[in-house]
């Protein structure tokens, strides 16, 4: 049985996730909640993948060096792209990308990425950790954009707010990066959010789910809608 307290590495949501009784797995330094709650199904469901990988790249160069490096991208700011690992790219600016791994928490890519990365080479961009600075939650379920009304004033339904679009704009009072990437007909929606508000914007999240029959859970949940 994992301990994630005996792991170097700690996701904000934690303590939550442990007294809901979450199964641990290991993932590199960080334990990641597997399962939690998955006696019930239907309704809204939260999963903390706070603990996978991620990587941002900023500087005017970003998208052409990128695109030299295989990332699937384009130019076209508030759009996301996914990735043949099954990742994601978010282009929040021309100049501002962050990469999210793929649902098994690859992060040999993203490692590559950010250790080729040389001064040297003058290609106009950097790389930034987004590991610490931002939590990252993934919400599902068909009721999203009801639940996100009390939240949110973006309309995202899907005639609105279509797949792989992003919203950087204000949820709970709080500056979040909303990131829509459906799993076949199911809506899921990617949140990047402060990590040392994490505990307050999960907590606004399953109070706006509550009447949707939200609930955490752990990753198998939302591999399982993936195919995974």
């Amino acid at each position: 049985m994992i301990d994630p307290v005996a792991l170097p590495r700690r996701s904000p949501l934690r303590r939550k996730l442990q007294a809901a009784g979450a199964g641990w797995r290991k993932l590199d330094d960080i334990a990641v909640a597997d399962t939690v709650d998955e006696g019930t199904a239907g309704g809204i469901v939260i999963a903390d993948l706070t603990p996978f990988p991620r990587l941002g790249f900023k500087g005017r160069g970003t998208v052409p060096a990128m695109q030299a490096r295989g990332i699937a991208i384009e130019a076209t700011a508030n759009r996301a792209f996914r990735q043949p690992d099954g990742g994601l790219c978010l282009v929040l600016a021309p100049g501002e990308v962050i990469l999210l791994s793929n649902l098994n928490g690859d992060g040999e890519r993203l490692a590559q990425l950010e250790a080729n990365w040389r001064i040297e080479d003058e290609e106009r961009t950097y790389p930034l950790s987004r590991r610490d600075s931002h939590a990252w939650l993934a919400v599902a379920g068909e009721a999203l954009p009801e639940m996100f009304a009390k939240l949110c004033a973006i309309d995202l339904r899907r005639d609105k707010f279509a797949d792989l679009a992003i919203a950087q704009t204000s949820i709970a009072k709080m500056s979040a990066i909303l990131t829509r990437a459906d799993m076949g007909t199911t809506p899921v929606f990617h949140l990047l959010v402060d990590s040392a508000a994490a505990l307050y914007f999960c907590d606004c999240l399953l109070d706006a789910a509550d009447e949707f029959g939200g609930r955490i859970v752990g990753l198998k949940a939302l591999q399982k809608l993936a195919g995974g």
